[in-house]
């Protein structure tokens, strides 16, 4: 990789040096010196003799560029603020620019990178040559920089990995609640010690391991009349999948990531706390208490409005914060599986007299709330192997009618199907069976609960996956007829129409980026290719470039594309 120091001689020589415009082979051998500041940068670069003998350089308006044996651009360079001093640096990769440079100041040094089309919508500040916090970035991107962190270990990956990761200056400064910004100042100085543990339990993972995609609930707000400075966007529960960049390899043999919590602060997002592997084998991941809206919920609670009007409610709320604040990292953070289920097992005497000071009060809500808190912590309890009396509680819980029995045995479900995967982890297929017959019988016996759509979805994706279409199509078909307004439902709709669409007409509608509707009624009697991609997905980021030459080389025979982006952030 190029210094900065020498990137800048060669912009300087370039610069005063006008005459080399018109000496190609100079500034073609110039224009192939030049490399981006950060060695993790992807772009184009010829290492074949005979390529780089194809390579191009040449002056254009404003600077100049690069191009190789096939005009595609390889680099281009900008004087934006005076002629012949280069303050913009561009790489490109099928001749789309995927990643820029910029001296906006003039003093000769890096303070902003830009990564543009295809690449994603990052920017960064940088200080001194590095990379000091972002102005932009999406989640996923935010995810691709933890991945490469935790694959490559060195001190400049964890170094980036800061910039990701709320700090407690930021929350406090969006009103989030001191117990929170306690527990993440407290992680903060545990980092590396963290990140070592974490690392440990990277099954398959290598120093070439890739970013492959984070899929996760959408996104929700907490709005500031909650108690906070401003409204809050959070997305809690994601998952981070981590691949080869060989295509042959096995993914299915890589660790991947559970995240806690994610935040929006200003247009970046950022990790509140560090991930969980998860063992592709079927390892357990203990449930997390707390978190950002759990701290938010508890001091609506303990406030002078609302339900906290009540001074035994408050009081009870109290002391459970007091309990996590004590308990909670200790448990979790440094503790093996059996303190983590002493630690759950312990947080149910709290809650429980948040529940009878809420039932004593008449305020049904907490107390229903705070009884699913108690079914959370002891799922998490008996998930960890090491608290069997948690699956009897359970099983009592969920007795009767009412929305903590039906939490309860679904929770319970979910916990036997994580200990059945740790107890037989060379035979997941047959902990895939019991898990799915008891989904199954849960969703006849509980049709119109709240847990009933998660598990109507889960019995009909996992079929789908496992080729099985007809049970697949029965499940979806319940799901979107018993819950139509569900997130889920319109999911299972969809679905629905997926399987169906051979031999008849698409139906696909919405808004392009610029405002304009796209309507594949529009396109008939045309040839028409549909591709779903992401910013994430590098594959078939990859393929835009190639669909595009297509779309222009036969749009005149009647062929379309039409590009439908899934990501979570615009």
């Amino acid at each position: 990789m190029r210094t900065l120091r020498t990137t800048w001689a060669a912009a300087w020589f370039l610069g005063l040096v006008g005459s080399m415009a018109s000496a190609a082979d100079e500034l073609t051998t110039q224009l192939l010196s030049f490399r981006p500041s950060f060695k993790w940068v992807d772009y184009d670069l010829p290492t074949e003799p005979a390529a780089i003998a194809a390579c191009k350089g040449e002056a254009i308006t404003g600077g100049y560029q690069l191009r190789d044996g096939q005009g595609k651009i390889l680099c281009r360079l900008m004087c934006r603020n005076k002629p012949g001093k280069v303050d913009q640096w561009s790489y490109y990769q099928d001749g789309f620019e995927f990643y820029r440079e910029l001296d906006n100041n003039g003093d000769k040094s890096l303070d902003e990178v830009r990564w543009v089309n295809a690449a994603g919508t990052r920017i960064a500040k940088v200080v001194k040559g590095k990379i000091v916090s972002w102005s932009r970035i999406s989640a996923e991107e935010s995810s691709k920089i933890l991945v490469q962190a935790l694959a490559m270990g060195d001190a400049d990956h964890l170094e980036l990995l800061e910039t990701v990761m709320a700090t407690p200056a930021e929350l406090e400064a969006l009103g989030i609640p001191k117990g929170e910004i306690n527990a993440i100042a407290q992680a903060e100085k545990q980092r590396i010690a963290q990140l070592t543990a974490l690392r440990t339990g990277l099954v398959g993972w290598d120093a070439k391991t890739t970013f492959m995609g984070l899929s996760g609930a959408m996104p929700h707000l907490i709005p500031a009349d909650a108690g906070l400075k401003e409204d809050v966007i959070l997305c809690e529960s994601a998952t981070i999948f981590a691949g080869s960049p060989n295509p042959q390899a096995n993914s299915g043999n890589m660790a991947f990531l559970q995240v806690g919590e994610m935040i929006k602060i200003g247009e970046s997002w950022k990790f509140v706390d560090l991930p969980r592997v998860v063992d592709p084998k079927g390892g357990v991941v203990p449930v997390v208490e707390g978190g950002i809206r759990s701290w938010v919920f508890r001091d609506n609670a303990a406030s002078p409005t609302g339900a906290g009007e009540n001074p035994q409610i408050a009081q009870a709320m109290q002391a459970l914060a007091t309990f996590d604040a004590d308990k909670a990292n200790q448990a979790l953070l440094n503790g093996g599986a059996p303190d983590q289920a002493k630690f759950y097992v312990a947080r149910v005497a709290p809650l429980n007299k948040i529940v009878k000071a809420a039932e004593a009060a008449g305020d049904s809500k907490i107390a229903i709330d705070h009884q699913k808190l108690i079914v959370d912590s002891l799922s998490a309890a008996y998930a960890t192997g090491h608290y069997q009396p948690a699956a009897k509680l359970l099983d009592e819980m969920s007795k009767g009618a009412g929305k903590v029995a039906t939490y309860a045995a679904y929770k319970k479900i979910e916990a036997d199907f994580a200990l059945q995967n740790e107890a037989n982890p060379g035979n997941a297929a047959v902990a895939q069976q019991a898990w799915m017959t008891n989904l199954q019988s849960f969703a006849e016996k509980n049709p119109r609960c709240d847990e009933a759509p998660a598990a109507l979805m889960l019995l009909a994706s996992t079929n789908e996956m496992n080729s099985n279409e007809v049970e697949a199509r029965k499940w979806y078909a319940a799901l979107a007829k018993d819950h139509p307004g569900s997130e889920w439902g319109k999911k299972a709709a969809g679905a629905l129409n997926r399987l169906d669409i051979v031999g008849k007409p698409l139906v696909l509608k919405g808004m392009d980026l610029r405002g304009n509707m796209v309507d594949l009624a529009q396109y008939r009697g045309k040839t028409v290719l549909v591709t779903f991609w992401a910013t994430w997905a590098n594959p078939a980021k990859r393929d835009i470039p190639e669909l595009a030459k297509l779309a222009t080389k036969y749009k005149a025979k009647g062929f379309e594309v039409v590009a439908v982006n899934l990501d979570n952030d615009k």
